[in-house]
């Protein structure tokens, strides 16, 4: 089967099917070629148990650095869980708990842990600075990329450097004395990096702000369904809006020698894209 379309997205991942959407309520002629059976990406549930009916998500599962505002836009029916409990680390015979919203249990393990409330103190005050800067990022990501001077006018300087200028290890020794501490603050620069929190290439800082950016608050939710329900509900909003979506393509071949691009694959996948 061959067809001519406006737009060939090859590839059924959340980004595609997000892209899918805005394309085809922009009156384009749009669709999506999946290699798999179904779309979805990384961000898919299964049912791992036969007798419970219960669907976890399989690679990706969380959700934070999708905007509520794009969620609302595109018209999805989520169901988005907040943690109550963010972290808890095993350390001697106390280990240190970490609350989402960080309350009275979080100051009495710090208390406990270190002896006083200076880190607790130091921790709310790193995290004040951080989110700061990440709200003021976070509020760009629907827009046109941002000059980088715009941003560094509206952020402390003291934060700035902190996060984006100096390796983040840095900061975390000047703001924390207690090495539990430190470590568990620049985790969220070193899931995926395997770099040093010292490393010149500022990876790790990257990374950082990455995890701190979400809504402004780096909250990362549970999706009730698992991340299958997110990228389901994109599917349905895409296949509402009027793209086509096939599975179980393989794309082979992609011609961008005429005037548009012609993709080749199995006898299901063939289609041409002219805008």
């Amino acid at each position: 089967m061959s067809a001519d379309h406006d737009v060939a997205i090859i590839g059924g991942g959340h980004n595609a099917l997000v892209a899918a959407i805005y394309l085809a309520r922009a009156g384009l002629d749009v669709v999506v070629l999946e290699r798999l059976d179904h779309v979805g990406g990384a961000a898919v549930s299964v049912r791992p148990f036969d007798d419970f009916d219960a669907r976890l998500s399989r690679f990706s599962y969380l959700v934070s650095l999708m905007p509520d505002e794009l969620i609302e836009d595109l018209g999805l029916e989520l169901e988005l869980r907040s943690r109550p409990t963010a972290s808890y680390t095993p350390y001697d015979e106390q280990g240190l708990l970490v609350e989402t919203d960080k309350g009275d249990a979080t100051r009495a393990s710090f208390r406990e842990l270190t002896g006083s409330d200076e880190e607790f103190e130091a921790w709310l005050a790193f995290d004040a600075d951080v989110n700061g800067l990440a709200g003021t990022v976070a509020a760009t990501l629907l827009e046109p990329l941002p000059h980088i001077g715009d941003l560094r006018d509206k952020v402390d300087m003291v934060t700035w450097s902190d996060v984006v200028d100096e390796p983040l290890g840095v900061a975390l020794e000047r703001r924390f004395s207690h090495d539990l501490v430190r470590g568990i603050v620049g985790t969220d620069g070193l899931i995926g990096t395997f770099t040093s929190l010292h490393d010149p290439s500022l990876a790790q800082n990257r990374c950082f702000l990455f995890h701190r950016l979400g809504n402004g608050t780096g909250e990362w939710r549970v999706p009730v369904g698992g991340m299958g329900s997110v990228t389901g509900e994109l599917e349905r909003v895409a296949r509402e809006a009027g793209a086509e979506i096939r599975t179980g393509c393989t794309v082979e071949h992609i011609d961008a020698r005429t005037n548009g691009v012609t993709v080749t694959g199995n006898g299901w996948c063939l289609a041409s894209a002219t805008a």
